[in-house]
Formats: C-alpha cells, sequence, structure tokens
C-alpha cells in the first residue's frame, strides 16, 4: 500500500515540468487559444483522495511507431513513452502518460510532445461484466504554430472478463474548432502456448462534423511477458486517410514492435 501523499511528491515535480506551458512565452503572441493543463487538477485530486491507493504501477515504452487509432503518432518513427497509474480498491483510476510524437502540418502546429491525463470510476457489475466512464485529456506542451490541439475526451467502457473490451469516446470539442467526434472500438484478447497473448482490435473514428470524412482501423498483434518486461508485436491499418486527421503516409499500414518495461 502506498500513501498518496508518497505518490505525489514522488511525481509531482517530474510531471510539471514535463507539462510546462510554451504559451507563457510573451514573444508567441500567434498562440490565439491559451495551452490548458491538468495537472494541476489531478495532483490537488491526488492530495485530496482520503484514501489508501490499492495499486501504483510505472512503465516505460520503447516503440518502433507511436500508433494512434490507426494512425502514426511519430511519422513512422521510434518512440519513447512513460506513465503512472493508480488505483484505489473504490475503483476510482487515475494516471498520466507522455509520448514523443512528430506531429507536423505548417503552419498550423509542429507537436513534438504529447501528455494524457485521465480519471475514471470502474463498477464490477458481475463475475463476468464490469462498466467504466472516465475523462481523457490530451495535451501537447510546447507546440508551436496557430493551432491549439489540445483536446477532451469522455468514455464508456464494457468489460467482459478482461477479454473483451467495448469503448465509446466522445470529444464536444477536437482542437478547438468546436466540432465534436466520436470514437467506437471493440478490443478482445485469447491466452496462447508459451505464455502468448493474441489481440485483436477494430474502430470506427467519426470525424465527420470536422471535415466530412470518416474512417475504420484495426489491429492484430501479440505479447509476451518476460518478468518485468513485455514485448509486442502488431499490425495496424486503416480503410483510409481523411484530412486534419492524417495523412496517406500516417494512416498507411505498418507493423510495431514495442517493448514495455513495467516498475
Amino acid at each position: 500500500m502506498v500513501e498518496i501523499k508518497e505518490v505525489v511528491a514522488r511525481w509531482a515535480r517530474p510531471l510539471a515540468k514535463f507539462n510546462e506551458c510554451y504559451c507563457s512565452d510573451p514573444s508567441r503572441e500567434y498562440r490565439f487559444v491559451q495551452k490548458r493543463s491538468s495537472a494541476p487538477f489531478f495532483l490537488i485530486l491526488l492530495v485530496a483522495f482520503p484514501v489508501r491507493a490499492a495499486d501504483l504501477t510505472g512503465y516505460v515504452v520503447l516503440t518502433t511507431d507511436y500508433v494512434f487509432r490507426g494512425v502514426s503518432y511519430s511519422d513512422g518513427d521510434p518512440a519513447a513513452q512513460v506513465g503512472i497509474d493508480v488505483s484505489f480498491d473504490s475503483g476510482i483510476f487515475l494516471g498520466a502518460w507522455g509520448s514523443t510524437v512528430d506531429l507536423s502540418n505548417p503552419p498550423f502546429s509542429e507537436r513534438d510532445r504529447e501528455v494524457i491525463y485521465y480519471l475514471g470510476y470502474n463498477h464490477t457489475v458481475s463475475s463476468d461484466w464490469s462498466v467504466g466512464a472516465n475523462y481523457v485529456a490530451y495535451r501537447y506542451p510546447a507546440a508551436d504554430g496557430l493551432v491549439d490541439y489540445d483536446y477532451d475526451e469522455y468514455m464508456l467502457t464494457l468489460n467482459y472478463r478482461d477479454r473483451a473490451w467495448f469503448e465509446y469516446a466522445h470529444s464536444p470539442d477536437l482542437y478547438s474548432t468546436g466540432y465534436s467526434t466520436d470514437n467506437y472500438r471493440a478490443h478482445v484478447e485469447w491466452s496462447m502456448p508459451q505464455r502468448i497473448t493474441a489481440s485483436a482490435g477494430l474502430g470506427y473514428y467519426d470525424v465527420s462534423g470536422l471535415n466530412g470524412d470518416s474512417y475504420s482501423y484495426w489491429e492484430l498483434g501479440v505479447m509476451r511477458p518476460f518478468g518485468i518486461v513485455d514485448l509486442d508485436l502488431r499490425y495496424h491499418d486503416t480503410s483510409h486517410w481523411v484530412p486534419i486527421i492524417s495523412s496517406p503516409e500516417r494512416a498507411d499500414s505498418r507493423i510495431v514492435f514495442s517493448v514495455r518495461f513495467q516498475f
């Protein structure tokens, strides 16, 4: 069991540094929307909880390509990622996750870091089923350009025996455009010999309000643990590329290898 104040002391300083707001530089006057920071909210929430953490997990991931909803966020190049997750006996969980990215759309944005904060609640319905709801904040600290790409999503999840997941995510305002988006995703896992876990996922990202188009994406992969290290090999593809969200190159099919270290 880990005291919440110990978690804050251990993680508050590096998270705050990683989430520095580039718009604090007064010379960047062309930034018409001020960057939002969710780190203080989550840190205050941690201190305010009068409970002890049931589980604290940290991890580092090295991957040959960072793929999100079928689209490469690292322009086909390797990425480094780090995260922390805190869960409670009550079903409440929260955490933060960061990755290097390579998202360029000049003159609108040059993004090289992504930070995600999340807060949610899982409720066990029966021995087989559980449901959840969570809030996710996507932030791009130190982004350079004319557009604020920070956005929020609200998710509902359905879990069957930790083997099948169904997810619905809604963003009321993607990229500060005033347009909403909806994402639907299903994911399944099954055990194989030699401690290998195979998995497959299928999703549909409705961004028609933003650009008049939407797309499907899917993945198929295997994972094998070796102590605190997980090795993952995965195939990703999409139905087609859509403007603003991706490009022909970033939405193309690809094979990704990742190494995850948990501590």
